[in-house]
């Protein structure tokens, strides 16, 4: 794996862990037990790791994931992360897109899988470059992914709220794909 992909998985883990609280406090699918960010910084632990090897990674990922949100999370990270270089990040999304949705024997759009469909979509769509162009053009398919989940799990209407745990996959990636590139921008959601 190359050093600055390498680096880019540190910065998207450290972004998760600063929202982890807000991840926690707005948890309520499927049930409201506020653990969801909790549940990610555990699971994605590994990543901050010196390891750059990326079956090793894959490994601890998934002994390490925790809850329904660890255990998407870690089987998308582990197809995701036999992407080398930039170049080779949308056959990687769609492989770790699959082993998600495989990993849940319930699978329910408006989660952290719909995230993970939209981010395979879009890198085909706007195929990796040496330039924010493109990671400002995935990052918005993510964002209104992300809003769109209020409106598809009843639950999260009635809380006004959306999924915790595509916010914070949303979060990860947005970290991961800033530091790729050299871009930091806020979020804005």
């Amino acid at each position: 794996m190359q050093p600055a992909m390498h680096k880019s998985l540190v910065a998207g883990t450290e972004r998760l862990n600063a929202w982890s609280d807000v991840l926690d406090q707005i948890n309520v699918f499927p049930v409201a037990d506020g653990d969801t960010g909790r549940n990610l910084v555990l699971s994605l632990r590994p990543l901050l790791r010196g390891s750059q090897n990326p079956d090793e990674l894959a490994h601890d990922l998934l002994l390490s994931a925790r809850g329904n949100s660890g255990n998407i999370a870690a089987s998308f990270l582990s197809g995701f992360l036999t992407a080398q270089e930039p170049a080779t990040l949308p056959a990687a999304a769609k492989l770790g897109n699959k082993r998600a949705w495989q990993v849940v024997n319930h699978p329910v759009p408006g989660t952290m899988l719909s995230l993970f469909d939209t981010f395979s979509t879009a890198l085909d769509d706007h195929p990796p470059g040496a330039d924010a162009e493109w990671t400002s053009a995935v990052l918005l398919r993510l964002e209104e992914s992300v809003r769109e989940t209020t409106a598809q799990i009843p639950k999260l209407a009635q809380a006004g709220v959306v999924d915790s745990g595509a916010l914070g996959m949303f979060l990860f990636l947005e970290g991961f794909l800033q530091t790729l590139v050299g871009e930091q921008r806020p979020s804005p959601i």
